[in-house]
């Protein structure tokens, strides 16, 4: 009895303990997320814990070495991944998304950082996550106070002066565009300090290059431009002066006499060399010159570079129909690229994961698939068109691509096949006008009638646009919206104020940005269904884009395509390459729209284009009808 009474003290004592241990286990929350760690240390696998009610969580992170963010793969499983710290990193940041919308965390994000074994912050942790909040912090919900993130950038550079020799170009050049007269002193001691040295590195020579730049100082930005090629001739330094030099040449011939000479100073092509060869390669297709093309094209080494390559020669070919033996040998090489690429990806490009990257090879070869398949179609090869427009129509989010295939099984009289994918790509709200039309005719073609019809494409179309309201609805967002006054094509100021009480959509967007331009006959449509609404504004917000003809590029655009477009001009940053509106917005990419209700919030922002005209209006039909409501 003794025996059992001690057993089932120690059994107690054990299991106390253990409650204990796990009371004691120290985490820290954020959100609805725990780490199961008091904090975070370089070298440190942690597990991290979603705690929420949504079934549908996933998300990347980033860790930080200074001014560099290198993307990471969170690998959720039973909502818990388990997370290797790098020795190297500074600092991370979480970016999780639930039911398909990332999570801001009030605004704060996930921003952490990493601390040494006494708790305290790591030298250019708060740095690290200071630039990381300019740079990305806008894609992710993140609010991003460029002075008060540059005070903290200082702050950090101030209690640890080693961080200087990483962080000066950046520093310096932020200095600067905070406050010009107490910046432009330490750039020019920085400039003083570096030219002193007898024995300057190339970074050194760019560094100061870029700074005299920063302040203006042109002259002196070229002459230690010139030095640098003359003291380090086989540099990176000299590569891009051949660039410029190459981009700037008019003349076809001079551009081959500058890669000749590029090639007989510098080992390896480079990105520099692999954009001069790429372009000759392209030209002399353009000019019909295909032994010229084949002779450049085979320089490329990178994989992926030859594949595109392929892919934009042959698709102006497939196009206008012409040469389509020619197109469907490029095509095919682009395929036979990708294919090699997805089975033996190398090393990702450190602006992808290494999901984004293979997710990356499986979308572009979905691209040129659809070209090698719009070939096959127009040579007569019916069961090859189809086969490859199934792999390029992947997910079926592309309307374009669908309409395609539709296209391509009318043509091989696959009507059953026709009717049950046509309503797959309706009632996902990715159809378009014409796959209604191919839709329709084999649905007709059967045993069903015209109003049988009208009845089954009214209910598609409706549970679309439910499925399409509720999809918008959880984008909405409740953000102030930056004030601005901007100048339009008559010169007249245009005040966000002035608008108040209407619904007002920025359009941000450039003459040389594809994918706005392709946007804008959705758009016009939009500007024209609304035009007599005197409660729906749209401005057309022309940024990163300058040069002493921006006006004229902007205008002879506009009147070219014939569009009623209300059109401003974002302005130039003094001494920057940011935009003001752009940069109060947190736009990095276009096209994005933001849309603000008539309390002056931003209630909706959406970057990209789709490539779907009706799918786009639908959107901002959608974005206003909430509005309105």
């Amino acid at each position: 009895m003794k025996k059992l009474i001690i057993y089932i003290a120690v059994i107690a004592l054990i299991f106390t303990a253990c409650k204990d241990e796990e009371k004691a286990t120290p985490k820290m929350a954020l959100g609805d997320f725990d780490f199961a760690t008091e904090h975070l240390t370089p070298g440190q696998t942690v597990d991290v814990t979603y705690n929420g009610t949504s079934e549908d969580v996933e998300g990347t992170y980033y860790y930080m070495v200074n001014n560099q963010a290198y993307p990471m793969d969170l690998n959720l499983s039973e909502n818990k991944a388990s997370v290797a710290i790098p020795d190297s990193a500074q600092a991370v940041a979480f970016n999780f998304k639930i039911d398909g919308k990332y999570d801001d965390n009030n605004k704060k994000g996930y921003l952490i950082p990493l601390k040494n074994n006494a708790g305290e912050n790591l030298a250019g942790s708060k740095a690290a996550l200071a630039i990381y909040a300019m740079n990305y912090g806008g894609d992710f919900g993140v609010t991003a106070d460029k002075a008060a993130l540059f005070n903290d950038i200082k702050d950090d550079i101030t209690k640890h002066p080693e961080l200087k020799e990483d962080w000066n170009t950046t520093y310096l050049n932020m200095a600067y565009r905070q406050d010009k007269t107490s910046g432009e002193p330490l750039i020019n001691d920085y400039i003083e300090s570096t030219i002193a040295k007898t024995d300057m590195t190339e970074d050194e020579y760019a560094s100061v290059t870029r700074l005299y730049n920063t302040i203006g100082k042109k002259d002196l930005a070229e002459a230690m431009s010139e030095e640098v090629k003359t003291k380090f001739p086989n540099g990176k330094m000299a590569q891009n002066s051949y660039g410029n030099k190459f981009y700037e040449a008019k003349d076809l011939d001079q551009k081959e006499a500058i890669f000749k000479e590029y090639t007989g100073k510098f080992k390896t092509l480079g990105n520099v060399g692999n954009y001069m060869v790429s372009s000759l390669a392209r030209a002399h297709a353009d000019n019909g010159d295909m032994d010229k093309f084949n002779r450049y094209a085979n320089i490329i080494t990178d994989k992926s570079d030859k594949a595109g390559l392929y892919n934009s020669v042959a698709w102006p070919l497939v196009e206008k129909g012409e040469d389509l033996d020619t197109a469907a040998k490029l095509s095919k090489q682009s395929l036979d690229l990708m294919t090699a690429l997805q089975k033996n990806p190398g090393k990702q490009p450190n602006y992808y994961t290494e999901n984004q990257y293979k997710e990356s090879l499986v979308n572009t070869y979905n691209m040129y698939a659809d070209t090698y398949a719009l070939i096959q179609f127009k040579q007569g090869n019916m069961k090859e068109a189809i086969s490859y427009q199934e792999q390029a129509i992947g997910d079926g989010k592309n309307g374009e691509m669908n309409e395609r295939y539709i296209e391509f099984l009318m043509a091989d009289k696959q009507y059953d096949v026709v009717v049950k994918k046509a309503e797959t790509f309706i009632e996902e709200g990715n159809g378009s006008p014409k796959l209604k039309d191919y839709y329709k005719e084999a649905f007709l073609s059967g045993d069903g009638d015209a109003a049988a019809f009208d009845s089954k494409l009214t209910s598609l179309e409706k549970i679309a646009h439910t499925n399409y309201v509720e999809e918008i609805k959880k984008s909405l967002i409740n953000d102030d919206a930056p004030t601005f006054t901007l100048k339009n094509t008559d010169g007249q100021d245009i005040a966000l104020a002035s608008l108040k009480g209407k619904t007002v959509i920025l359009d941000f967007w450039a003459t040389w940005c594809g994918p706005c331009k392709a946007s804008f006959p959705g758009m016009q449509e939009v500007v024209t269904k609304y035009k007599d609404d005197e409660d729906v504004v749209l401005l057309f917000v022309d940024t990163f884009e300058d040069g002493s003809n921006r006006e004229k590029l902007v205008t002879d655009f506009i009147a070219k395509n014939e569009y009623d477009f209300h059109v401003v001009y974002d302005n130039k940053v003094d001494d920057s390459n940011d935009f003001e509106v752009a940069d109060k917005y947190g736009v990095t990419g276009i096209p994005t729209k933001v849309i603000i209700d008539g309390n002056g919030k931003i209630r909706f922002k959406s970057v990209g284009y789709g490539g779907q005209t009706d799918k786009l209006v639908k959107e901002m039909d959608i974005m206003i009808e909430i509005l309105k409501s």
